[in-house]
């Protein structure tokens, strides 16, 4: 596959403040170094979490947006760390950013940190299945998790989605993400935590349309092994989207689809390595 540059955007949709936030005194104008509040943080699955430092007593902690100075949440007393959920597969919405950030209210004043990261999805392989629905394996290539917004499998296949980083491409007027995990990523609940990666870490998918079946009928030209290029975008919960081209081959012979499908699909495909 060849690795295509990535778009980042901000993250967009509804916002949520905590209970009282709005009623909150103003934190403090004496400004403290991040180092002399902050000892660091992480991103784990779908929370963030921050730490201080031992001998600091936090009397509030906010998560906010820098960019937009939106407030998102705010923890009164967060003790030596504190956990913001920012990834909300339930209604495919993340607030990592690069504007994201942490305020942190001391009795001697108020310190801010910036934890935000960049989003990225690498997709490291496209296998058709037997119904033309395709299996493939999403990895987040960062320090941040990956929301699966959708997942779209266009250019030269039998059956193309719409090309989600054209600038004609509405996400409203998608039907869910498109995929749904596969293997030990199969979902277990509503709440769709099958479609956040963690950071660094790859996670299997299969798509719930088919773009290797021929809806329109399929004869033995279809199935001759040419080389065919493709092309599967990912777009971000939060914004961004990353698109790779892959090559292909489907052979063998024509078969209809079972469950009443009026559409056919090749048996065999071969795809090409990273």
């Amino acid at each position: 596959m060849q690795r295509r540059s990535f778009l980042q955007t901000l993250a967009t949709g509804g916002i949520l403040l905590s209970a009282g936030c709005a009623e909150s005194v103003p934190f403090s104008t004496t400004r403290l170094d991040s180092n002399e509040v902050f000892d660091g943080y992480r991103y784990e699955n779908r929370d963030l979490v921050v730490e201080f430092h031992d001998d600091v007593d936090v009397n509030r902690a906010m998560l906010a947006d820098s960019s937009s100075d939106e407030e998102y949440e705010t923890v009164d007393h967060p003790g030596d760390s504190v956990r913001f959920p920012v990834v909300f597969p339930d209604r495919l919405e993340s607030r990592v950013s690069h504007s994201l950030r942490v305020n942190a209210e001391t009795d001697r004043g108020s310190a801010r940190l910036g934890v935000g990261q960049p989003v990225h999805a690498y997709v490291h392989t496209v296998e058709a299945l037997p119904d033309g629905r395709a299996r493939l394996e999403i990895e987040s290539q960062t320090s941040a998790p990956v929301l699966v917004g959708f997942v779209g499998i266009y250019g030269d296949v039998p059956n193309p989605t719409l090309d989600p980083q054209s600038d004609s491409f509405d996400h409203s007027s998608v039907l869910g993400p498109g995929v749904v995990g596969a293997a030990a990523n199969r979902p277990l609940s509503e709440w769709r935590s099958d479609l956040v990666i963690p950071p660094e870490e790859t996670r299997m998918f299969e798509t719930t349309y088919a773009p290797f079946a021929f809806p329109d009928g399929i004869d033995a030209a279809d199935c001759n092994g040419d080389e065919r290029t493709g092309t599967v975008a990912v777009v971000h919960g939060s914004g961004g989207s990353a698109a790779y081209t892959f090559t292909y081959r489907l052979e063998g012979e024509p078969a209809s689809l079972e469950d009443g499908l009026e559409a056919a699909a090749c048996p065999d495909m071969t795809s090409a390595s990273e």
